[in-house]
């Protein structure tokens, strides 16, 4: 697994506890990631998923602290994108798989193929099957506003 990917594993493994717990702790999140990481690496498959090179920990973290500030602007652009299946029914782990994506070509200075194919990677390792092309369409739109007729929304201002 390259860097990056497994940088945008730890992010959204973050993302989703951010998610589920509606509040961020980023000391006790990094504690608890970093400390998983200096242990042995797992020989089960399941938990191997979380086994992140210690300096890649710091990274992803900080990756989904970003992701999670610019989230309500995500969310509003992206539920523009998707009426026909509500922001709050679609699986967490899609939703941010989604933010994640959209700060990347947003805010991240990330290419759009590259936030955009690392999106759909990611559904495919952590998502059912009907994410990885729904998540390509949607991010697509993102990067390509020109082509949607969804008005683009205007980022935050921090």
């Amino acid at each position: 697994m390259s860097r990056g990917h497994e940088r945008r594993c730890c992010a959204l493994q973050a993302l989703f506890q951010f998610d589920l717990g509606g509040t961020i702790d980023l000391a006790q999140l990094r504690e608890s990631f970093e400390s998983r990481a200096r242990e042995a690496r797992s020989e089960n498959d399941f938990e191997r998923e979380c086994d992140f090179e210690l300096p890649v920990v710091a990274e992803g973290i900080e990756l989904a602290h970003l992701a999670w500030t610019m989230r309500e602007e995500a969310d509003a652009a992206l539920s523009l994108l998707t009426p026909e299946w509500a922001w709050s029914r679609q699986p967490n782990i899609d939703r941010n798989i989604l933010r994640l994506g959209y700060y990347e070509i947003k805010h991240g200075g990330i290419p759009p193929a590259i936030a955009i194919n690392e999106a759909v990677e990611l559904a495919k390792e952590y998502s059912h099957a009907e994410s990885p092309p729904f998540i390509n369409g949607v991010l697509d739109r993102v990067a390509h506003p020109e082509v949607s007729s969804i008005p683009e929304v205007a980022p935050t201002q921090e």
